[in-house]
């Protein structure tokens, strides 16, 4: 920065008189001052006339002495140090006659801060208010969508019966009944009559009695049952480490959403699940 002109008599005057001896030095008249420092033209006359008591402030009057000296390329240290004494206590500062409530700069500050933040607050609730209408359809809408795994319609042959610890065989539709004879039809019905199996085409053998099914949600997972007349007998959000149990007369249809995050037992005897899961959902028939 340059040295106030005429530095031994500046010494002596007051920072408002060498503010404006330097001001006419670099050919600058009151009006450009205020428009570049972005202040009224009656304030810039009040720091050039030392009237500090028409400023806002202690903390104003610093400020724009500073800035004042910046502009005019002046060290801003010496003038600060000047003006320490009328700010001591000799002038008293009105606040409260100042006409304007900040400098440009300063309300233009705290407008842009309020924005930023209005328009955070905005985008957050967007945010979230579109995740959860997200996540709401996508659970209750996905699974339907989805086309469901084509079923295993092959017989088994008589030399591999399934026993009591085996998983119980389950489609995503609901087999058909198939003509079983001999060893077949023995093992399947020593298994407690799971599945239908039949001795002839047309003579199916129905379960006896209703049939129950046990559901342990180890994470969130939504789950629909239907009993074989279609009537729908449990349809919720099952929440994680909680269980739900569903009777009914057979065959149950289930729809699992996460089917990841279920347990299902039929008749006490566990299910495998993911086995007839796609992307994550299983539709299940339970004979």
């Amino acid at each position: 920065m340059t040295e106030l002109p005429g530095e031994g008599a500046a010494t002596a005057s007051t920072p408002g008189a060498r503010l404006a001896s330097a001001r006419a030095a670099a050919g600058l008249t009151v009006e450009d001052v205020a428009a570049q420092m972005r202040i009224s033209l009656r304030q810039v006359q009040a720091i050039e006339a030392d009237r500090y008591d028409e400023l806002p402030g202690a903390v104003f009057v610093r400020g724009f002495v500073k800035n004042y000296a910046r502009l005019l390329q002046l060290d801003p240290t010496p003038l600060l140090h000047a003006l320490e004494p009328a700010l001591g206590g000799d002038v008293p500062l009105r606040a409260q006659e100042y006409a304007g409530a900040l400098p440009e700069s300063a309300r233009r500050g705290h407008m842009r801060l309020w924005l930023i933040l209005f328009v955070v607050a905005v985008v957050v609730v967007l945010g979230a208010a579109g995740y959860e209408f997200w996540r709401s359809r996508s659970i209750a809408t996905s699974p339907a969508e989805l086309t469901p795994p084509q079923a295993d319609k092959s017989v088994e042959s008589p030399q591999t019966p399934h026993t009591a610890t085996e998983p119980i065989p389950l489609s995503p539709e609901r087999i058909v009944d198939a003509p079983v004879s001999g060893a077949a039809a023995d093992a399947a019905s020593a298994a407690g009559g799971v599945g239908s199996v039949a001795s002839t085409p047309s003579a199916p053998v129905a379960p006896s009695g209703p049939a129950s099914v046990e559901v342990t949600f180890v994470q969130d997972s939504w789950l629909e049952v239907r009993d074989g007349s279609g009537k729908l007998l449990f349809s919720g959000t099952g929440r994680a480490n909680t269980s739900q149990a569903v009777t009914g007369e057979p065959p149950l249809d289930l729809l699992v959403g996460n089917a990841i995050g279920v347990r299902i037992a039929y008749n006490q005897r566990p299910v495998d699940v993911m086995a007839h899961a796609l992307r994550n959902i299983a539709r299940l028939t339970l004979e």
